[in-house]
């Protein structure tokens, strides 16, 4: 599987999952808080003819109250109404396969006192 059909595959999901705006790589100069941005990086797990990524998710909101970003971030992990959450999800496409696993999961401080920060990073095993 390519890498742009994945994006497309986990950001249809994100938006599914989400109860806040989604952003692909970077938040928009208009950002609406809160919010997620989602973006893959490359990992060295690899094993046989598979390709793995790590998908990092930052939920950002401008407040030191949390509860928004937490609630979303346990909607992206376990899933929200009739969607399954990502956390031990599969996909499956004609053009291809994954498994998705959490890796790390927590609070991330920041420099500002008024801006809230929870991290989520997955493996994402392309078979």
């Amino acid at each position: 599987m390519e890498l742009d059909k994945l994006e497309y595959y986990i950001g249809q999901r994100l938006l599914d999952l989400s109860n806040i705006t989604v952003y692909n790589t970077k938040a928009a100069n208009t950002e609406i808080f809160p919010y997620v941005v989602f973006k893959f990086m490359a990992c060295n797990h690899t094993y046989q003819n598979r390709a793995d990524w790590i998908l990092e998710l930052d939920f950002w909101n401008d407040s030191n109250d949390d509860t928004a970003i937490l609630q979303a971030g346990i909607y992206v992990k376990n899933g929200r109404l009739n969607y399954i959450g990502l956390d031990k999800s599969t996909q499956s496409e004609t053009e291809g396969f994954y498994k998705c696993d959490i890796d790390f999961e927590g609070k991330i401080p920041d420099v500002e006192p008024d801006i809230s920060r929870f991290n989520q990073r997955y493996l994402i095993k392309l078979y």
